[in-house]
């Protein structure tokens, strides 16, 4: 077995003593006596020891897969080995994207990311997913510019920049582990299906005053349903709606022709179809995680901010050095001081648990409660009503839904035209997501 563990040490360099150990006795307990025995050995079988690719390269090791064999051992002298890390392995052929040449030049190959060529330093942070500092990215984009022009001369197009950036994230393991299939599902009875009653335990009526209550005769039942089956069907009407917002209707004939859909259960539904995601659930998870990284990035910056969504909204706003008033209105107590409200969603704060949201100079809900709510709430209306962002609060409302929503088109924006020359992101947005990461603060 002492020849087993040479090769296995030849083909995984970086293997631990501790998988090493655990490796061999897997080995043994297979029934491996040889080196011979090896060829027999398949992946599955000792993927419980080894992390899959892992267990990919040395089975081919072992079965003289020539076109495995340069990724096990060392290119030359002065490369720098691959770190075995179960983030980012190097690229194997198996998991380069399936491509079929329009012709036979160079370009229009498949382009393997050099991960032997990499500084291990990098690679060591890389593998423990930590944030890459500036100077080590330049170092990796010069290394693989410098790999491709080696081998594909001329200059490449745009189309081939972006495959090669996607080849270095598709080929990471946790994007090749990602699996598109959905979890299982529970299974459920159909409509038809005569389901037994269930009997009740004494955990089940615990607590409860009136937990079993009969439904006296078959009328009183059918209107019940009835009426179960209408409130069903108010969630339906998302294509009406879109068709009558996306016509231009203003929002006082929408509040006329679609009275519920400004209350807040229904404008996040229809909101959550038209995203594909619960905006207030991802806007409270983004401020537990962010929200004190950013409030002490801040505080370095001599912009110290009070506790709360708001006051954090705020902060970011006085660091682009827009105006807070196209998002926060406060102290609004009377009817004609809407007249000044700004015609983009807003919020009119009247005390501490207490908010209004306006849209075109019109309150639609004025019995919100939470900041969370009412900044999801107001966020929303841009969307299901077609609005865009207003110059005075673009960058922070950009913000938001990069950082915040993870709402990151290819290209486009929703910010109003300011001049002739449009960057993909603004640079100082791009400023602050740089500074904030390089502030140890994890997106």
């Amino acid at each position: 077995m002492e020849l087993v563990k040479e090769l296995v040490k030849k083909a995984i360099p970086s293997l631990s003593s501790d998988k090493m150990d655990a490796l061999m006795a897997r080995l043994v307990e297979l029934g491996v006596q040889c080196e011979d025995d090896m060829i027999l050995v398949e992946a599955p079988d000792i993927q419980d020891t080894l992390p899959l690719i892992q267990c990919r390269r040395l089975v081919k090791a072992f079965q003289g897969d020539s076109q495995a064999a340069p990724q096990f051992r060392s290119p030359g002298p002065t490369s720098t080995p691959l770190p075995q890390s179960d983030d980012l392995p190097p690229t194997p052929p198996e998991t380069l994207p399936a491509h079929t040449p329009s012709a036979h030049s160079p370009s229009c190959e498949p382009y393997s990311i050099p991960w032997h060529k990499m500084p291990s330093k990098l690679m060591d942070v890389l593998g423990e997913k930590k944030w890459v500092k500036s100077k080590e990215r330049l170092q990796m984009v010069r290394i693989v510019v410098d790999d491709y022009l080696h081998k594909h001369p001329g200059r490449p197009g745009r189309s081939k920049l972006m495959e090669i950036a996607k080849n270095i994230l598709e080929n990471r393991v946790e994007n090749i582990k990602r699996t598109s299939t959905p979890g299982k599902r529970r299974a459920e009875g159909g409509e038809g299906e005569v389901q037994r009653k269930k009997k009740s335990r004494n955990s089940d009526r615990y607590g409860c005053v009136e937990w079993d209550v009969a439904v006296e005769g078959t009328e009183s039942r059918a209107e019940l349903l009835s009426k179960r089956n209408e409130l069903k069907s108010a969630f339906k009407t998302h294509d009406p709606q879109r068709e009558t917002i996306n016509d231009g209707t203003n929002v006082k004939v929408l509040k006329e022709e679609w009275p519920f859909l400004f209350e807040a259960a229904h404008l996040f539904d229809h909101a959550s179809t038209l995203l594909g995601f619960s905006v207030q659930n991802k806007l409270a998870q983004a401020l537990s995680k962010k929200e004190p990284g950013i409030n002490n990035f801040l505080d370095t910056k001599g912009m110290k901010m009070g506790e709360g969504p708001e006051q954090l909204i705020c902060g970011i706003v006085r660091y682009f050095k827009e105006n807070p008033d196209h998002l926060f209105c406060k102290n609004e107590d009377s009817a004609d001081a809407e007249l000044s409200l700004p015609c983009t969603p807003c919020i009119l704060i009247r005390g501490d648990h207490l908010f209004e949201i306006a849209v075109d100079q019109e309150v639609v809900n004025d019995h919100i409660t939470s900041p969370i709510v009412a900044l999801s709430y107001a966020f929303c209306l841009f969307y299901v009503c077609n609005i865009e962002y207003p110059k005075e609060m673009s960058l922070t409302l950009e913000f938001m839904q990069r950082v915040f929503f993870g709402i990151n088109p290819d290209r486009g924006s929703k910010a109003e035209m300011k001049g002739k020359k449009q960057h993909h992101i603004p640079p100082k947005l791009s400023k602050l997501v740089t500074e904030l990461k390089e502030f140890d603060w994890h997106m």
